[in-house]
């Protein structure tokens, strides 16, 4: 059940934080310090949901009754938050990349407010600063935490936040260390310190996009400065020569506190330019800090989440329909005016009298009847995975047109007719790992040796996960999928034994094989799994491995990720 932010909510959010980095210092209190930061990052994200110009507006309020070390948390689970909501993530990865922020500092609390105010720390306690991401790391692992995300972010934090900007660039890998990275630089420069320089917002955004290499991260930044335009609060301006604090924008009209002392002292609406600059404020004014940002006279924000119950109902209409026609293929499709164009796109390899498609019917018909459907299940997941925003985005795409390249070239000799009936159900399991796995979907494979004297490999290896949720891939697969013969077949590879494959089930083991050996140049010495790959080569004409390889290497440069 979503949270409804209140004063006391928002309140809550900022001692909570006090709270959670004060945990450390009392060891029985050890074991509840990731539940206490889950929860307290599952808050952060529901309220700037809900209030995303309230969190901008605290990233230039210093809440003078909280320490250093609390404000500048805070500053880096909102910059965290923005980014993430800037980029599309879903809930899930957000909260995962917020935990990993809120961790950067729970070792530390009492140091870091000592380093603020200007003092000096015993030689113990700087190496405690020093190394406080590896304790972080140690301290997550004793509690049982699952191992993931969290604890790969802290591990490279300290690296990646130094390496993101320098003379040399540095290439850098992990798109969401990149995140909380950026996040822990800016919220550094703007959390004010005792005879240090506080940057604005905006001068820290600028001097880390013009200092830094990284592409994702610049693309990042200008997402992040993008946000902060579409919810101004914070900003400082004038009005009739009195200090004003923007509190929020709704098309050309502006929200206005009067600010007299830093105390808020009433609303001003008006449609007056937007012109100011950032600075931050010492406050102390509950009203400014938490009760203003509930008041009526405030537009509210709207929601805007994707749902796509739509298309995976229409996805299994096409696939329950045992014999379908043209008729009812096209009349499924009604609500997805935009698949037209990637219908026409996808239909093109089917087209050997390279006919103009003029239409979907006429794109269905080019494609024949017996793979018309299975067409169109895939065009449409290829068009939602799409649209689902994550850190990996660009390295997904890579490795599905891999997958894509490896089923088209071992058809091309024989049993051409076949594309879609094997490429569909990839399309499907990876649609699958993108809603189910977010935050643990990584660049590089899982593959653990020991594991496959018996178990085939799983496409999730492909994507960093040791394996999916089989529970729940079989409902996927039931709920959607339940007519389809090749999804299930890939489904057999996921969840049974060597000694219960069908024929057709070690087909698409020998393409999960061939893409990972192909993709990362890695070798599973498992003689069966082995043996089954030279089998379907066989069967699709090919001499061995090494003709395929060698094939697969002349169609295209190959850049092999190590």
């Amino acid at each position: 059940m979503s949270l409804k932010v209140t004063p006391t909510q928002l309140k809550k959010i900022f001692e909570h934080t006090h709270q959670v980095l004060r945990l450390y210092y009392n060891k029985d209190k050890w074991t509840v310090i990731y539940p206490s930061i889950t929860q307290l990052a599952e808050r952060f994200v529901q309220c700037y949901r809900q209030q995303p110009n309230t969190f901008h507006a605290h990233l230039h309020i210093f809440a003078k009754e909280q320490g250093y070390t609390t404000n500048l948390v805070v500053n880096q689970a909102i910059l965290v938050t923005a980014i993430c909501e800037s980029l599309r993530f879903n809930k899930e990865l957000t909260e995962t990349l917020v935990i990993s922020a809120i961790a950067d500092q729970i070792c530390t609390s009492n140091e870091t407010n000592k380093l603020a105010a200007g003092q000096s720390l015993s030689e113990q306690a700087e190496r405690l600063v020093i190394n406080r991401h590896a304790l972080a790391v140690k301290m997550l692992n004793k509690g049982n935490v699952p191992t993931g995300q969290v604890q790969r972010i802290l591990a490279r934090l300290e690296k990646y936040s130094t390496a993101i900007t320098g003379v040399n660039p540095t290439p850098l890998y992990d798109n969401p260390s990149i995140i909380v990275a950026i996040a822990m630089r800016i919220a550094k420069a703007i959390t004010p310190r005792r005879k240090i320089k506080t940057f604005s917002i905006n001068q820290a955004i600028k001097s880390l996009y013009l200092s830094c290499y990284n592409e994702f991260a610049q693309n990042a930044l200008s997402d992040l400065a993008q946000q902060l335009v579409n919810y101004p609060a914070g900003l400082s301006v004038s009005y009739k020569g009195e200090d004003c604090l923007v509190l929020a924008k709704q098309n050309n009209v502006n929200f206005y506190a009067l600010l007299i002392d830093n105390q808020a002292r009433q609303i001003i609406k008006t449609s007056q330019p937007l012109h100011g600059k950032y600075k931050t404020r010492i406050i102390n004014d509950p009203i400014l800090l938490y009760k203003i940002w509930f008041n009526e006279q405030l537009p509210q924000v709207e929601k805007k989440r994707e749902n796509n119950l739509i298309q995976l109902d229409t996805i299994s209409k096409l696939g329950n329909t045992k014999y379908p026609d043209f008729k009812q293929i096209e009349k499924a499709l009604t609500h997805f005016e935009h698949l037209e164009t990637a219908l026409r796109s996808a239909s093109k390899q089917y087209n050997r009298q390279g006919q103009k498609a003029g239409s979907i019917r006429h794109s269905l018909t080019m494609v024949g009847l017996d793979t018309a459907a299975l067409l169109c299940q895939r065009v449409l997941l290829e068009t939602m995975i799409t649209n689902i925003a994550h850190p990996f985005a660009s390295d997904i795409a890579c490795k599905y047109s891999h997958i894509t390249k490896v089923i088209n070239l071992l058809i091309s000799k024989k049993h051409a007719e076949k594309f879609e009936f094997y490429l569909c159900p990839f399309t499907a399991f990876i649609y699958f790992l993108l809603q189910q796995h977010p935050e643990k979907l990584m660049r590089f494979i899982h593959l653990e040796q020991d594991e496959f004297s018996s178990k085939p490999i799983s496409i999730a290896q492909l994507f960093g996960l040791k394996e999916c949720q089989n529970d729940s891939l079989e409902s996927y697969v039931k709920s959607y999928f339940s007519e389809s013969f090749s999804h299930k077949a890939l489904l057999n590879t996921e969840t049974k034994t060597k000694s219960q494959l069908s024929n057709v089930d070690k087909e698409f083991l020998a393409i999960k094989f061939l893409t990972i050996s192909t993709l990362f140049n890695v070798h599973i010495e498992t003689s069966w799994q082995k043996q089954i790959t030279e089998n379907v080569l066989h069967l699709f004409d090919w001499k061995d491995t090494t003709e395929f390889e060698l094939a697969l290497l002349e169609l295209s440069p190959q850049c092999v990720i190590e």
